[in-house]
């Protein structure tokens, strides 16, 4: 018997967000840049007992953040133009029920699969979504405003039950 139900579309806006999210706020992203802050301090300092940084340090931070935001921009793009080759250009509509067990995932498609909450790895939320994702990264995504049975802060307590801590 369904707990919650979630209704959502993908357009532009949620693709820029998910991976927003995943190439700019992930742990070993946030890794990178402090490893990058932490450098970047050490030049300075150096500076101060005048001694000559590495720019070849400095080229490969530049290099990190162009491909960052290529990488981005890119899987946008990609998953925007994958959506509307699969739907002939119209939306596609995503529903996703979550039983005390399972999570199922529809497509206004006709795909349709379950997956038991033992394969949930990790949760987390961006602004507009809850994320949870599997042990072979496969992301079930919710819509925090597009909840059709239930509502978004009855779900994360729901998630803390079954042992998930939603982080940002």
């Amino acid at each position: 018997m369904a707990v919650f139900e979630n209704i959502h579309t993908r357009d532009e806006a949620f693709y820029k967000e998910i991976y927003f999210h995943h190439y700019f706020k992930s742990k070993i992203y946030r890794f990178i840049d402090i490893l990058m802050g932490i450098s970047i301090l050490i030049g300075l300092v150096g500076l101060l007992f005048e001694i000559r940084p590495d720019n070849t340090v400095y080229g490969c931070f530049v290099f990190i953040i162009l491909f960052r935001v290529i990488m981005y921009r890119r899987i946008v793009k990609v998953s925007m133009a994958r959506q509307k080759e699969v739907s002939a250009g119209g939306d596609i509509l995503y529903t996703i029920t979550v039983t005390e067990d399972s999570i199922t995932h529809k497509s206004s498609l006709g795909s349709e699969y379950s997956i038991g909450f033992s394969s949930i790895k990790k949760a987390y939320q961006t602004k507009n979504y809850i994320i949870l994702q599997s042990g072979a990264k496969q992301w079930y995504i919710f819509k925090k405003d597009g909840f059709v049975m239930g509502n978004c802060d009855d779900f994360t307590k729901f998630l803390e039950t079954k042992g998930y801590k939603i982080g940002r």
